[in-house]
């Protein structure tokens, strides 16, 4: 009884089957309602997912049980016959016994099979239909990448995008896509080179290594000077006159790299240094428009002016001279120093074209040389 009671609580509504065994105990007229509860178990079991091999035990243990329930009574039976004095009909216990146990056992094949259908369906919902099977070149076909659009560009990149809208230049017609290819990690062709577009053999400037140490391909105008070692070589590919210039003039600017004096690429404010930066001006309010009046940058002592030049400019480097001509008290200090010195400086314009010959002619002819008797034009002999 302990056993089939344990069996019993192996299957679902377990305590339902053990009070209906206890009862059926009490009567061999119970036999039909326990072949009932045991069709009933097996059907309950094939509502609920479990392994075939499970269904088999519980199908065994069914027909002990069916066993166990069919000798009970028969017991009862002949011990009463007995008792009555009549011969015990157990002929046909084993018969009724072997049928019980036979639909037990179809009834846990039953199950087993309808276990085996599931499984076989849910092998065959997740099987690909004929002519479908999932290949590796068309796995590989639907795991193709879509290609990026400008439009996604700007999703992740908007302050580049900014950039380039403000300051690309000519960059701004590429567009994103134009140059950047690929994109990690499908590709590896994310940043091209600057030859794919800027053919070395058409500018010598395009010849030139290293070109985002200068030129930032989103700004590629605005041009940061501070931050590249040597800028000269690749300044005098776009700019080969200043170079002349700066060979035929040898000056302390000429040794300098031309980032000592340019920061930035262009001539707006901040983006190049002053005379006024480096050298103290000729005069307290000298601007670096009153430097420019004399001195080019790039060949700084090749000086030339206008006429407009005032004597304190010249006399801030020549300040003896000035104060000569100044006590001499002759025409010559009431004249600025352009009007003899024009043009160019170290110009010496002759006596002649401004005074023609105002001696004899005899006196000329023997003192050709005005300086002769006269000994200084900043402080003229009377």
């Amino acid at each position: 009884m302990n056993s089939l009671a344990d069996a019993a609580g192996t299957w679902p509504f377990s305590g339902i089957r053990f009070l209906m065994f206890r009862d059926m105990q009490k009567g061999g007229e119970m036999k039909r309602v326990l072949l009932t509860l045991v069709f009933f178990g097996l059907a309950t079991m094939t509502a609920v997912p479990v392994m075939a091999a499970d269904q088999g035990h519980g199908a065994a243990v069914a027909a002990k049980t069916a066993r166990a329930a069919d000798a009970a009574p028969d017991q009862a039976k002949a011990d009463k016959t007995a008792a009555a004095g009549q011969a015990p009909a157990t002929d046909q216990a084993p018969a009724a016994r072997q049928k019980t146990a036979d639909k037990a056992t179809a009834a846990g094949k039953a199950a087993a099979n309808g276990q085996a259908g599931r499984d076989e369906t849910a092998a065959a919902a997740v099987k690909p239909a004929a002519g479908t099977a999932a290949t590796p070149a068309r796995a590989a076909e639907e795991l193709k990448p879509v290609p990026l659009t400008n439009s996604d560009c700007v999703k992740c990149h908007f302050d580049i995008a900014k950039d380039l809208d403000a300051h690309g230049g000519a960059h701004l017609e590429v567009n994103c896509t134009g140059c950047h290819q690929e994109h990690p990690p499908s590709g590896t062709n994310a940043i091209p080179s600057c030859s794919e577009c800027h053919d070395p053999g058409e500018n010598k400037h395009f010849a030139t290594k290293g070109c985002t140490s200068c030129h930032n391909p989103h700004h590629p105008l605005e041009i940061n000077f501070t931050t590249v070692a040597a800028t000269k070589p690749a300044c005098l590919t776009c700019h080969p006159d200043k170079g002349k210039e700066m060979a035929a003039h040898p000056s302390a600017h000429a040794e300098q790299d031309c980032n000592s004096c340019h920061n930035q690429h262009g001539l707006g404010p901040g983006q190049y240094q002053t005379c006024l930066d480096c050298h103290e001006g000729h005069t307290p309010d000298m601007t670096i428009k009153d430097c420019l009046k004399c001195h080019k940058p790039h060949s700084p002592t090749d000086i030339t002016y206008g006429d407009d030049i005032p004597v304190a400019f010249c006399a801030a480097c020549h300040d003896d001279i000035a104060a000569t001509l100044a006590k001499s008290g002759t025409k010559h200090s009431e004249m600025r120093c352009v009007e003899c010195h024009d043009g160019r400086h170290g110009k010496i314009t002759p006596c002649v074209d401004c005074h023609d010959q105002p001696h004899d002619p005899y006196i000329h002819k023997k003192f050709p040389e005005c300086l002769t008797c006269h000994r200084d034009p900043h402080n003229l002999a009377r």
